[in-house]
């Protein structure tokens, strides 16, 4: 089947949109890309993330408060789209040139090295993040460090969109693997001690998933990054590319491992093990609230609306 009229214009438009933002200078294209964050102030996007502030926050903010954060998510959104549109555009660190910006964009701190502690084990690297601060520029960041592998995403069919982010990180030199890949392809990655990402934060209806405390919220939590730990008996490592409070730059950072509970049967596990996933989110995401995706409807299902189980098992 064709792909739907509206998303052919809309891809088209973005790759446009792509090609001529590499004759501009970035601060340019930063003033031109400012209308929309302030346009999406009266959009359903908007009222969503209201609603999420109100949910996970609740009398801990004023609505004044609250509205400051969606102001902030919005523009911080402005700024993924300035940094994605020059991605797009980027090379693969053994190409030489193309992304020497990235670096400039994002330090690293000492805690990269547990990253290469586990890598040590030559069994590979499992990564999981937040859509906060850039999750983009924080892959980006590991793939010119050195690291190679690939993340685990959404691959709409008929989506035209979906393709450019692939292609987007395909330009510099990571791989999509699709939620639904085969396990032999995760097994490639890392038996060949690569890395693979996750972005395990937000409500995934169509994959197993457990409801599990967020923000004191059941919220219906995919359990992928627990099967992954336990299929290859690797931990989980935290890791969050974020810009500090009254900084210009990002910080790339990584947390502790959390490691798989072998004591508990094997739902109790991934059930503990995905609560204290939520539970590093949480607490990162309340240092920097301004810079995660409050549209994104968290909280939508609820215990006993739909059971958290893939589609296909439905």
């Amino acid at each position: 089947m064709t792909d739907p009229l509206r998303r052919r214009v809309r891809a088209r438009a973005l790759r446009a949109l792509t090609a001529s933002t590499a004759l501009l200078p970035p601060g340019l294209v930063r003033v031109g890309l400012a209308p929309f964050a302030g346009l999406a102030r009266f959009s359903a996007l908007e009222r969503r993330a209201l609603d999420n502030l109100r949910i996970a926050y609740g009398d801990e903010l004023s609505p004044r408060e609250r509205a400051r954060i969606a102001a902030g998510a919005r523009h911080h959104a402005r700024e993924l789209a300035e940094h994605w549109l020059r991605l797009a555009r980027s090379r693969p660190p053994e190409a030489g040139t193309g992304g020497d910006w990235i670096e400039d964009l994002v330090e690293e701190d000492d805690s990269v090295e547990r990253i290469d502690e586990v890598l040590a084990a030559g069994r590979g690297a499992i990564i999981v993040t937040a859509h906060l601060g850039d999750w983009e520029l924080l892959c980006a960041r590991l793939r010119r460090r050195g690291y190679a592998g690939a993340v685990i995403g959404l691959k709409k069919r008929r989506d035209p969109v979906a393709d450019w982010l692939i292609d987007m990180r395909r330009a510099y030199g990571v791989t999509t693997l699709a939620q639904d890949s085969s396990p032999r392809e995760v097994l490639r990655v890392l038996q060949a001690g690569g890395t693979v990402g996750l972005l395990c934060d937000l409500e995934v209806r169509r994959l197993a998933g457990e409801f599990v405390p967020f923000f004191g919220r059941p919220a219906l939590t995919m359990t992928a990054p627990a099967a992954l730990a336990r299929a290859h008996r690797l931990p989980l490592i935290p890791v969050r590319c974020v810009k500090p409070r009254g900084s210009a730059i990002y910080r790339l950072s990584v947390d502790e491992p959390l490691e798989l509970d072998a004591s508990m049967d094997k739902k109790a596990a991934t059930v503990d093990l995905m609560a204290r996933v939520n539970e590093r989110f949480e607490a990162w995401i309340r240092e920097t609230p301004e810079q995660w995706a409050w549209h994104q409807a968290r909280w939508r299902t609820r215990p006993g609306e739909l059971e958290a189980t893939p589609l296909h098992a439905r």
